[in-house]
């Protein structure tokens, strides 16, 4: 009988030492951040670049560690703002989405993807990622 409390008990903690935590939710972290638009003439000319202004309600996404689709999305603020909360120590890709300033052909116009890859390193961490720019036309 001890001989079989003692192999249980060692089950136990190396069932529980080997639980390795992911990137996701569960956490106690946070990432955060801005999306402002830069509204042009022509999406493909700089030069015709007419106004910044904070973009709201565009979808902002989140993918977890290695994960090829997004597992989260949130909607910026009336000032541009956004916050993905209650997240784990990990490796993150936030991304929007904003027309193609770049006049390749066969390209999809309205999907070019603007992102920023970002690490939590810590518990209760607040990442603030720099300003993520969106373009538009008037």
């Amino acid at each position: 009988m001890k001989s079989l409390s003692i192999v249980l008990a060692f089950v136990f903690v190396l069932a529980f030492a080997s639980c390795k935590k992911f990137p996701g939710e569960g956490g106690n972290s946070s990432i955060k951040g801005m999306v402002e638009k830069d509204v042009r003439l022509v999406l493909t000319n700089p030069g015709t670049h007419q106004y910044t202004v904070a973009a709201a309600e565009i979808d902002v996404y989140i993918s977890y560690g290695d994960n090829i689709s997004p597992d989260d999305r949130v909607w910026t603020n009336f000032d541009g703002e956004f916050e993905f909360l209650n997240l784990r120590e990990g490796d993150y890709t936030i991304y929007v989405y904003s027309m193609d300033t770049t006049g390749v052909s066969g390209v999809d116009a309205k999907h070019m993807v603007i992102k920023q890859d970002v690490e939590i390193t810590s518990k209760k961490q607040v990442v603030v990622v720099p300003v993520m720019t969106v373009y538009d036309t008037q």
